[in-house]
């Protein structure tokens, strides 16, 4: 384990904690709590294959105890997943809790089990280099996840099988595979899988050296990714359209998308993915001669290959700095390094020591080196024949055939060079091969983009013809409501018309009730009386009394709202004339709230006067006694609220007095209550209202209230 792992490890392993996951101090568990933990370490296994072996064997331990087999089988998963991530170990661990897992589950007839049991089987025998086996178990894989209609398994089976197809050359399989794959991702709309799937497709065409459909279906990965936010699959994707650029030698997009890559992998600590690219960086600057460099970021990459402990990467990453340094001659250092990567490829059963004997015998060869660079080289030519690798006795063939040159070996000399030939040849009807199969690939490719155009062509005429109709319709219905405003704005301005036309009618009949012929003959004459009387000066007050009272209503009568202190002003001047027909004469009072200023108040004019006037004509006239009348102005509700209550004779006494004269209802009142409603309409406010209410002391009558609820504006804001 590594040492600056520790840390974020402890910072996990609280984490864990914190979510009540794994308390340890618990002293009770139950299947339950085992469930949950071992859903959450199957999650971390990949991520963190250290801290879960620690924690999936606590959980082992707890089911064997309390006999729970489903709780052996996860834990038992959990950790052969976790032992797989350790950067490709080899040891039995994984094989052995995977098997395990899977002969459990086998027993439980689990089918989802068993399918990811199998996945990663498969997955350890392809590392082990069995790949029969790990091809058996891929298809079981398959088998099982469909039976437990899980699509998204059943994409990584199909990803897995392609991968081994892919391993065994036969690329025409491994391109079936995967568009099964990406079929049934397309079809389940699986967005992180389909991604997956396309970069592996992508690698197919690279392998086949279809350069541009490979670039084309990565950035198309690239386009998934990005759209999830998924920083893995961008890293990987930049990755390789970076090796893509490398291999149709445009070496600036090539570093470009390589060093895209780069701090994304730093961020994530993804130090195998990080190793790969500073290896494809250092092969790009080795393609432009430009071997310092390609030096630089090979010693960055194998430092990496360390810090992961991952030998097969370390022994590869010192054959590619020893092949650096034997291009310039530095034979030396070349020496040096294919040495520690010989050593470490015998340490490990490397199967690609023989790449390396090929390197080293080429080394001791330019070194003058005659008798080790043949015992390095003919090695390599064994074991390239018993592993069935043309290209490796390819290359040991033709540094045999110098060799022997060299040596005066002249029989030998020809008979490699000819093996040299033939395999060359060989090679290179392989080749014609592989070109037809990838011309053939070629043409489906080709044939499905053409048919995938000819979609889209359809869809855009589809497209264009809806959007066509839509914007028809849209303007059809833009005229419609054109039209349906129009009437509408019509209607509204007829209504208004007709609401200002019934308020102005109804202003101007309570005008002709307010100016009275009888009340300004009753008040003139009690004015003549005071002048017979003697008293002028009282004549002269209620002249002007009268004047100001004509003035006020005819001024207000031209007015929607008027000032509360005017309404008061002229309502004060009736009931001052008023008083005058009384022989006994009658109190009255007007008040208003604290919290109204009847200066910065405007209410609906005329409204007080007809009141106050039924009040004194019909309630306090008739009575014997002396007279009362109240008249209040209090906020309500965002309303002004009017009240004028008289202790009159009411209603019921003055209907029977008066019904031989006139039964006919007050003409002042109807007027009154036929603005009310019309405010009401207007304002759209059904709080405005008009209310009569008798009052009664025992059964006798008391009296009468008025009780108006007003709108108001305020003069100044």
């Amino acid at each position: 384990m590594r040492k600056d792992s520790v840390p974020i490890m402890v910072l996990i392993f609280l984490l864990f904690l914190l979510r009540g996951n794994y308390a340890l101090s618990q002293a009770s568990t139950d299947t339950a709590s085992i469930n949950d933990r071992n859903r959450n370490l199957f999650l971390e296994a990949r991520k963190n294959p250290d801290l879960t072996i620690m924690l999936a064997h606590r959980t082992l331990s707890e089911s064997r105890q309390l006999q729970y087999t489903r709780g052996i089988a996860d834990a038992s998963l959990a950790l052969g997943s976790a032992w797989l991530a350790r950067y490709f170990n080899k040891n039995d661990s994984a094989l052995f809790y995977n098997m395990q897992a899977y002969e459990i589950y086998r027993e439980l007839a689990d089918s989802r089990g068993k399918a990811r049991a199998c996945y990663y089987l498969a997955y350890v025998f392809s590392i082990k280099g069995q790949l029969d086996e790990s091809e058996r178990y891929a298809s079981l894989s398959l088998n099982f996840f469909q039976e437990a209609g899980d699509n998204r398994g059943a994409i990584n089976a199909y990803h897995i099988l392609s991968f081994l197809a892919k391993q065994q050359n036969d690329l025409k399989k491994a391109m079936g595979l995967i568009n099964e794959a990406i079929d049934l991702a397309r079809s389940t709309n699986d967005t992180i899988n389909l991604a997956d799937v396309l970069n592996t497709r992508g690698n197919i065409y690279k392998d086949m050296a279809l350069f541009k459909p490979a670039i084309d279906t990565y950035f198309e990965a690239l386009d998934l990714w990005e759209s999830t936010g998924d920083s893995t699959g961008i890293s990987i994707a930049f990755g390789s359209i970076g090796l893509m650029y490398f291999y149709q030698k445009e070496w600036d997009k090539a570093l470009e998308y390589c060093f895209k890559k780069v701090p994304i992998s730093k961020a994530r600590g993804e130090v195998y993915e990080l190793s790969k690219t500073y290896n494809t960086i250092a092969q790009i600057h080795r393609a432009r001669t430009e071997y310092d460099s390609a030096l630089h970021f090979l010693n960055i990459g194998l430092k990496l290959n360390q810090d992961m402990n991952y030998s097969s990467g370390i022994a590869s990453t010192c054959n590619d700095i020893a092949s650096t340094y034997l291009i310039i001659h530095q034979l030396d250092s070349a020496g040096k390094y294919i040495d520690r990567a010989v050593a470490m490829a015998l340490e490990s059963d490397d199967p690609a020591l023989v790449e390396y004997y090929v390197t080293l015998g080429n080394i001791h060869k330019l070194k003058g080196e005659t008798s080790s660079a043949l015992k390095f080289i003919s090695e390599a030519y064994k074991r390239g024949r018993e592993k069935n690798l043309p290209m490796i006795v390819q290359d040991a063939s033709i540094l045999l055939s110098d060799i022997y040159a060299g040596l005066n070996r002249n029989d030998l000399a020809y008979k490699y060079l000819k093996e040299h030939q033939q395999l060359k040849d060989s090679i290179s009807n392989d080749g014609f091969r592989k070109q037809v199969t990838r011309m053939e690939i070629q043409y489906d490719f080709d044939k499905k983009q053409k048919a995938a155009e000819y979609t889209r062509m359809e869809e855009r005429i589809m497209s264009e013809n809806r959007i066509n109709r839509q914007q028809l319709y849209l303007k059809g219905l833009s005229l419609l409501l054109l039209f349906v405003a129009l009437i509408s704005l019509l209607y509204i301005r007829h209504n208004r018309l007709r609401a200002r036309y019934a308020q102005i009618d109804l202003e101007q009949r309570l005008l002709r009730t307010q100016m009275n012929p009888h009340f300004i003959f009753n008040s003139l004459s009690a004015v003549q009386d005071l002048i017979l009387s003697g008293r002028l000066q009282n004549a002269g007050t209620y002249l002007a009394k009268i004047a100001r009272l004509m003035r006020n209503i005819l001024e207000s009568s031209r007015e929607e709202f008027i000032p509360l202190v005017k309404e008061i002003e002229t309502v004060k001047l009736y009931l001052d004339l008023q008083q005058l027909r009384f022989d006994e004469g009658f109190e009255y009072d007007i008040s208003y709230d604290n919290s109204i200023d009847p200066a910065n108040i405007s209410i609906p004019p005329m409204l007080t006067q007809p009141c106050v006037e039924n009040s004194i004509e019909h309630g306090l006239l008739p009575m014997k006694g002396k007279g009362s009348l109240l008249v209040s102005y209090s906020m309500n509700n965002g309303l002004m609220k009017l009240e004028i209550t008289d202790n009159g004779i009411g209603r019921k006494e003055a209907a029977l007095r008066f019904a031989g004269r006139n039964n006919k209802r007050s003409v002042s009142t109807q007027i009154t209550s036929e603005r009310i409603h019309n405010f009401r309409k207007t304002l759209r406010n059904k709080n405005i209202s008009y209310e009569i209410t008798d009052l009664y002391d025992q059964d006798k009558a008391v009296g009468t209230r008025v009780t108006i609820m007003l709108p108001y504006k305020k003069i100044y804001v």
